[in-house]
């Protein structure tokens, strides 16, 4: 049996476990400060945290996959991370204040000043911490890692609950990243795999530059991607509409982030050790990006179908017009995961450059994109442009570069899945055209159950064989079974 293929499937459930129990914690809370906190003050504080992960991305040069990446020199190459990672970002930050000082007024009408300020001590106690998470990573230490994310998630969220209880408002928000900031700095130091090292070796950091300035450029197209529709919605449609856009974008990632969170953390540690072998990387690779869409694909169609009886339910007349944006976004939910596989795959066999090449290509459509669609249909053009936009670099990567390294059955990694959704899609919408419950829980749970019903069954019908073996190889490696051969693929 594979030690790795074992470790990898261990590694994997002990973070969905915590990853499970983060996120559950998360979205509760979520639902709680939406009904303590208005729209506005949300977008408040979603524009000022736009801003510093632009500054972020500016100061992360893919270090982290770059020591994952390396083979010699390891306990340097983290010494160095330790110290480069803050403090270019807080030579960002300095940079970020100074161009602050004459838009101050330009500023005060979308976020505030102290929000933003204490925002940025956030982000650099979380830039402290990528060198120890990566650290635990790259030695596969993912129950660690998970268990750390888990606590910090807890903690971060009753803080947060409890500000919003006071009255506290926006701060409420602030105080939710930075708890979790600090809770996730004091486990990291209590879990670590490595002697704290702070000495700084000039050879090291310039490796980790160039080694990373493709993944750099990369990094900040994904920021980019990630943030610009925030600046831009914020920016053309005001503090209020940029927190409908921002709570919609957070629950649409939120239930997906229950699978994808855990398959994606997992999968690029393996890779790198995997790069060799052609055939048990595009295993890997099969079954971590088959298993994501088939498993997020659902989730995102049944919050689709769902997402008005949802807020009926709970009495949220006030978020209601965030309807229309969450489905769109939910294009993004269920496309970005699959990019951030196939990118961590191209990355760990040692060709960076394609990753970082594609999402400047996504930045730059983006930038012309995503004012031109929310121009003619505001937030929710917005919110199209940017699943659109990452739907096109996952098809460009999928066709030209995947096959170069691993062999792909499209057929069987995306069309079956895509043939049950659409099954599902039209099960669900029947019965809310003819069943006659309108909108509400019933109505709601009778659209589930259709829209699951159909997706399963089609699903078992095109490939099920391949499902259930699957399932029995995951099984195997999970609790040490041996293969019948002696070994494991």
């Amino acid at each position: 049996m594979s030690t790795l293929a074992r470790l990898a499937v261990r590694g994997t459930l002990a973070v969905a476990a915590a990853n499970t129990l983060g996120r559950l914690v998360s979205f509760a809370g979520a639902l709680y400060l939406m009904s303590a906190i208005d729209p506005d003050q949300f977008g408040l504080v979603a524009y000022a945290a736009a801003l510093l992960a632009l500054c972020d991305s500016l100061t992360n040069w893919g270090f982290a996959q770059a020591a994952i990446h390396r083979r010699e020199r390891v306990d340097e190459t983290f010494a160095a991370y330790r110290v480069v990672r803050p403090v270019l970002l807080a030579a960002a930050l300095a940079l970020l204040a100074a161009l602050a000082l004459p838009f101050r007024g330009l500023l005060l009408t979308r976020t505030r000043l102290e929000i933003l300020v204490a925002l940025a001590g956030v982000v650099l106690v979380d830039a402290a911490c990528d060198a120890p998470a990566t650290r635990l990573a790259r030695a596969m230490r993912f129950g660690r890692l998970a268990a750390v994310e888990a606590v910090s998630v807890v903690l971060s969220t009753a803080v947060a609950i409890v500000l919003a209880s006071l009255g506290f408002g926006p701060w409420a928000l602030v105080g939710n990243r930075a708890a979790h900031a600090l809770a996730r700095t004091v486990g990291l130091a209590l879990v670590r795999v490595d002697p704290l090292r702070l000495r700084f070796d000039l050879a090291d950091a310039l490796w980790l530059m160039r080694f990373g300035l493709p993944l750099w450029l990369g990094s900040l197209a994904t920021t980019w991607v990630l943030n610009y529709d925030d600046l831009v919605v914020g920016s053309m449609r005001g503090k209020h509409t940029l927190g409908l856009y921002d709570r919609a974008y957070k629950l649409a990632l939120a239930p997906l982030s229950l699978v994808t969170g855990v398959l994606t953390r997992v999968s690029f540690p393996l890779y790198a050790r995997l790069q060799a072998d052609r055939q048990r990387l595009s295993e890997a690779f099969r079954l971590a990006s088959g298993t994501t869409f088939r498993l997020a694909a659902p989730m995102a169609l049944g919050m689709a179908l769902v997402i008005p009886d949802f807020l009926a339910v709970m009495h949220w007349r006030r978020w209601e017009p965030m309807a229309p944006m969450f489905r769109w976004l939910l294009l993004y939910a269920m496309a970005r995961p699959l990019m951030d596989d196939a990118g961590g795959l191209l990355t760990a066999v040692g060709h960076p450059r394609i990753t970082g090449h594609t999402l400047l290509a996504e930045a730059a459509a983006l930038v012309v994109l995503c004012p031109l669609m929310t121009v003619l249909w505001g937030a929710q053009g917005a919110a199209a442009s940017v699943g659109l936009v990452v739907l096109g670099g996952l098809a460009v990567w999928y066709t030209v570069y995947l096959p170069r390294f691993v062999d792909l059955s499209l057929r069987r990694l995306l069309l079956w899945p895509a043939a049950g959704l659409a099954a599902g899609a039209a099960a669900g919408m029947c019965v809310g055209a003819f069943a006659g419950l309108g909108i509400g829980l019933a109505g709601g749970l009778a659209r589930l159950a259709a829209a699951a019903a159909a997706y399963a069954a089609v699903l078992l019908l095109l490939d099920g064989r391949q499902a259930l073996a699957d399932l029995r190889a995951l099984r195997r490696h999970a609790f040490g079974i041996e293969s019948e051969g002696g070994g494991s693929p």
